[in-house]
């Protein structure tokens, strides 16, 4: 239904150029967006899936490092383990007097410096010896880097060892500080140590080598994915060893729960997850280090990363915007282009009735529009020419016949003829025969108006009252009438020559058929402003006889039966318009009436007759 009803908006309440506008933007608008949309997707998942791929690469240049330095570590303490400097004291007994202790001591201690690693910024580690059954160690404690194993081995760290482990990483170590100083951190190795010449000895002690985690971190920063990207070195427990904040270290991972181990049997060695942290889109991943059990975290803002891919959108987005902007200038200036012309033959044609023939419009173009243009430029003009030719065809028509009932009689020999008989019907004293001349006298008179269209209703009804005259004569006086014209009515303009015509049809077709007495009534009434005046008989006419006048006043064929009837209806409504005319009635009683209606006006000025302006030119 809402589809419908916008298929109708659009289809009935919209311009054609609004249309226009809305149809080129959607061509060229649509499929650009369509394919900017998924050209951008697309290639967001291109970027995202290389910066994915760039961070698990360096994830494993970070894997690899910590693999190498732990076994730089490892054959560093295998060195020192099979040394003869440390194998000759291992396979010596331990000496008896302080001096011997002390040399033994500085000989073990000038070792490990000598093996401590420090080469071109590389990782720096510390190494420490521990050596069994010397408790005498204890007692020189400025001797650094060699101690007794019993001083260690009631410590968490030396009692999580496995005898069977040659090479351990124990993990995260806190050294002692002073006090007032923040906890020292370091990620210690352990090797155990054997006698390797007398293999009676199960154990001799064991090399520790402590890397500090801020040397570590610079390690891992090195190789971080990003400029603000964060690296984590986490525990089996999901516990920090390795942070950019020191109070960080030794505590849980800020977000577990996103590297929970998987519903598979075993957790993917890598894994990355977009989140949200302190407001901030960032995406965090991991790497499983499997032989250290250790987690590797990188925590990267994305903003850092997605550098090229919101560039990328940036310039897709002015291009777009670029392209609805020139694509609207584009569909204004096809549009205005197409309905230019038809405004233009709009505002042409939006004229007056009177001035449309006149229109004549003037385009410059070479198009479908010049060829319509002109066409309908001729067919103004040849519809111009047909109702000129039709107009003046019917105007000399009517001015013909007007002017043929006038020219029937000579008005000045008329005059004198009826003058004559009516002197010697006075001569006779035979009123009734100078009642009749006079009478007809009058009426034409009255009739010719000396060529007037237009009379006062006076004079119309002194011309019917003498017509009535000479038929009350004829008839033998079984004629009567009643003229009822109020005085302030006599001084309004009519058509000449209106009533006459009713009242012969009424005589001729009403009283002659009935056989009877005949009596006519008129009436001049205002309504409205409306003139109106009725004729009403006592004849034969009926309903059926209305039917037939009305259907003879609205043809267009030339029977002469309606002839009187039908000009004064086309004579009125030439002055006055087609509201205005003739029509008839049955009485309620018997007979008909006739009805005339016309404005109400004192004087001809304003009336755009063509016949009154054919006759002035005719006889000036």
């Amino acid at each position: 239904m809402w589809i419908r009803s916008l298929k109708q908006l659009f289809s009935h309440h919209i311009s054609i150029k609004s249309r226009l506008l809305i149809y080129f933007l959607s061509l060229v608008l649509i499929p650009s967006s369509i394919i900017a949309i998924s050209l951008y997707h697309q290639s967001s998942s291109t970027i995202s899936q290389n910066m994915t791929d760039s961070i698990n690469r360096s994830m494993q240049m970070m894997e690899l490092n910590v693999q190498e330095t732990l076994e730089q570590i490892d054959d560093i303490t295998t060195k020192i383990y099979t040394s003869d400097t440390l194998q000759g004291i291992l396979s010596s007994d331990p000496s008896s007097d302080e001096i011997g202790i002390v040399n033994e001591m500085t000989q073990l201690s000038t070792l490990l410096d000598s093996y401590s690693f420090s080469n071109q910024g590389r990782t720096k580690f510390t190494l420490n010896l521990f050596l069994m059954n010397r408790p005498i160690y204890n007692l020189f404690p400025s001797i650094p880097h060699v101690y007794s194993v019993e001083s260690v081995q009631n410590l968490g760290w030396y009692q999580a060892m496995s005898y069977k482990s040659r090479f351990k990483v124990l993990g995260l170590y806190q050294g002692t500080n002073e006090a007032g100083n923040p906890p020292q951190y370091s990620i210690r190795t352990a090797k155990q140590l054997y006698e390797l010449d007398n293999f009676a000895v199960p154990y001799a002690g064991l090399i520790t080598a402590d890397v500090n985690i801020a040397d570590f971190g610079k390690m891992l920063d090195s190789l971080k994915p990003s400029e603000h990207s964060e690296v984590y070195i986490l525990n089996a427990a999901g516990e920090v060893m390795i942070g950019p904040r020191m109070d960080e270290v030794n505590q849980p991972f800020s977000i577990p729960e996103l590297f929970s181990p998987s519903k598979s049997l075993q957790e993917p060695e890598f894994q990355s997850q977009i989140t949200s942290m302190q407001g901030e889109q960032t995406l965090v991943a991991s790497k499983i280090i499997s032989q250290l059990d250790w987690k590797l975290v990188t925590v990267s803002p994305l903003r850092d990363l997605n550098g090229k891919l919101l560039t990328f959108r940036n310039v897709m987005i002015v291009v777009i915007l670029f392209s609805m902007v020139m694509a609207f200038i584009l569909a204004l200036f096809l549009s205005n282009n197409i309905t230019n012309p038809i405004r233009k033959f709009i505002r042409a044609i939006n004229t007056t009735d009177s001035e449309l023939f006149n229109v004549s419009i003037d385009y410059k173009r070479n198009d479908e529009f010049l060829f319509l243009f002109q066409r309908f430029n001729k067919m103004i003009r040849q519809m111009k020419e047909l109702v000129d030719q039709l107009y003046v065809t019917e105007v000399k028509k009517k001015k013909a016949e007007l002017e043929a009932l006038q020219a029937q009689i000579n008005p000045h020999f008329l005059y004198n003829t009826l003058d004559s008989i009516n002197w010697m019907a006075l001569k006779k004293k035979m009123p009734e025969i100078s009642l009749m001349v006079t009478s007809l006298s009058d009426f034409f008179r009255l009739s010719l108006n000396k060529g007037r269209s237009m009379i006062q209703l006076q004079d119309e009804v002194n011309q019917v009252q003498a017509y009535l005259t000479i038929q009350q004569i004829r008839l033998s006086n079984k004629l009567t009438f009643e003229i009822d014209a109020p005085s302030h009515l006599l001084q309004l303009i009519t058509v000449k020559l209106i009533l006459q015509p009713l009242i012969e049809n009424a005589i001729i077709h009403g009283f002659d058929a009935s056989k009877g007495r005949g009596h006519l009534i008129i009436r001049a009434a205002l309504e409205a402003d409306i003139l109106t005046l009725r004729v009403s008989d006592n004849g034969s006419g009926n309903h059926a006889d209305v039917n037939k006048i009305q259907d003879l006043l609205t043809s267009s064929g030339d029977e002469t039966a309606s002839f009187g009837i039908r000009n004064v209806n086309t004579r009125i409504q030439q002055w006055f318009g087609q509201p205005y005319g003739l029509q008839y009635e049955a009485n309620e009683e018997q007979g008909l009436t006739a009805i005339i209606r016309m404005p109400a006006r004192k004087t001809a000025d304003g009336l755009s007759n063509d016949l009154l302006l054919d006759q002035r030119d005719h006889l000036s």
